[in-house]
């Protein structure tokens, strides 16, 4: 087993912006999302994600997904 953590599990609404995609957690954060697919689809939907933590508002997207209620 190693230190490494696993990857955060969050639910927001994706928004993009002229530095890129976001993702606002209700209650919480706004993360700046770090990928290189297009995330138009999603644009001000729930969503869930799967992200590495990269800094303290970046997450590196591993997946992206519709929320489900």
């Amino acid at each position: 087993m190693t230190g490494s953590k696993p990857p955060l599990r969050l639910r927001g609404i994706v928004r993009l912006s002229d530095r890129g995609p976001l993702l606002e957690v209700a209650d919480g954060p706004v993360w700046r999302l770090e990928t290189h697919d297009d995330l138009q689809a999603h644009r001000d939907q729930n969503v869930q994600i799967e992200a590495w933590q990269r800094g303290p508002s970046l997450l590196e997207l591993l997946w992206i997904g519709p929320a489900s209620d």
